[in-house]
């Protein structure tokens, strides 16, 4: 399932928490230039992460959230991983390869293409025998 990092009114989503956070910071530090460190605190009730910056001991910027899947929310097209790649062609590469690895997937919702400042993000809906 995918995970979304909000910053700043843009919002993108990634395949793996490790991608997330990256992404997070990444953000944080295009928006304010070198740091010292980050802080991330997870609220386990939503699954969110909240990442910030730090400079000098002292947490600074806007706050990115990072959203993980929703514990207890099942609907038929729920499940949705996101692919983030450089080029159209990356992104169709990566969705091949992970599809190529799961025998359990039994069928294939919408297939969404956005693209973002970041590059261009491929979601696939779908379903399976988990």
């Amino acid at each position: 399932m995918a995970y979304r990092v909000e910053y700043r009114g843009e919002d993108f989503g990634v395949a793996t928490l490790d991608m997330a956070l990256d992404r997070a910071r990444n953000a944080i530090l295009g928006d304010i230039g070198s740091l010292d460190g980050w802080a991330v605190e997870h609220d386990e009730s939503v699954n969110d992460w909240f990442v910030q910056g730090v400079r000098n001991g002292r947490r600074i910027g806007a706050t990115a959230v990072v959203s993980g899947p929703r514990p207890g929310v099942v609907e038929e097209w729920e499940r949705r991983v996101v692919f983030l790649g450089d080029t159209p062609a990356e992104a169709f590469a990566m969705a091949a390869e992970w599809l190529r690895r799961r025998p359990d997937i039994t069928a294939l919702g919408d297939v969404g293409w956005h693209r973002t400042a970041d590059g261009h993000q491929l979601r696939v809906y779908f379903r399976g025998q988990f």
